[in-house]
């Protein structure tokens, strides 16, 4: 049996592109499959700038984002899995809902889902010596604890957290009223369409059935657009 070929290293890690008419951006990994990512989202305000999601932390995600904002950032992860919560060691404000605090500070390949997502995720490296099988997300301690109904204010721009749990016991979204803007993290899934099967993802030992249904019967209330 030929062993298989080695993954080149990649030159460019990350791209962004516009994702709406309000000012939203998508920054994505383009050498990780979507199904072992996902997306982050990058949002200015006229003081901040926010980052939704930070990636598998590999590569240097805050000197890209510097690139595109020259403003302080807020890293916000919407739960403590690997891919969502993989750079916030990059940042100084490292923002994520108190319930999932765990995750990032004491992360294994467990807690944190890669377990289950990374094998043949990777097109490329991200570094030469980079081994997709040992990869642990990096810890880091966060510097804001959030709850349900807290405020992330950019300056022109609001965003409501609202506690869904239910994928795992932090997991949130933001809100932003003016506009409809929702990041829904980990509990709606978007790949080409919003996936829902009426259960959650039981890949942590906090996931619940029963407050997922509730999550999204609140993410129905919500005028999204």
């Amino acid at each position: 049996m030929n062993a298989p070929e080695p993954l080149p290293v990649a030159e460019d890690w990350f791209a962004i592109e516009a994702a709406d008419e309000n000012g939203v951006r998508r920054v994505r990994e383009t050498h990780v499959h979507e199904y072992g990512g996902g997306s982050m989202w990058l949002v200015e305000g006229t003081e901040r700038a926010l980052l939704v999601e930070t990636g598998l932390g590999v590569a240097p995600l805050r000197a890209f984002v510097e690139t595109i904002t020259d403003k302080p950032v807020i890293a916000f992860a919407s739960l403590g899995y690997y891919d969502h919560a993989g750079g916030l060691h990059q940042f100084d404000e490292r923002w994520i809902h108190g319930a999932d605090a765990h995750r990032i500070e004491r992360p294994n390949r467990i807690n944190t889902a890669a377990q289950w997502y990374l094998d043949g995720a990777f097109a490329a490296l991200p570094h030469a010596g980079f081994d997709p099988a040992s990869y642990v997300m990096p810890a880091s301690k966060p510097t804001r604890l959030l709850n349900d109904g807290d405020v992330i204010d950019l300056g022109n721009r609001r965003f409501r957290v609202c506690h869904l749990p239910g994928v795992t016991s932090g997991a949130s979204a933001l809100f932003e009223e003016e506009t409809g803007v929702l990041f829904t993290g980990e509990t709606l899934v978007w790949d080409g369409d919003f996936v829902y099967d009426g259960e959650p993802p039981e890949r942590s030992d906090d996931a619940d059935r029963q407050a997922f249904r509730t999550s999204m019967r609140r993410l129905l209330d919500l005028p999204a657009t």
